[in-house]
């Protein structure tokens, strides 16, 4: 029975830290769309002058 639960509080921190990654991973995504959207909003005002 004590494998079986430290089986289960292994699993439980492997979801925690592959949650964690991809919380990061969607921060990052988020942060890359909004600096291009800028790069882009930034290139058709100069392109416009």
């Amino acid at each position: 029975m004590n494998r079986n639960t430290h089986g289960e509080e292994r699993r439980k921190v492997e979801e925690a830290m592959r949650s964690e990654q991809m919380d990061r991973m969607d921060r990052i995504v988020r942060w890359s769309v909004a600096f291009v959207g800028q790069l882009r909003s930034l290139v058709k005002l100069r392109h416009n002058e």
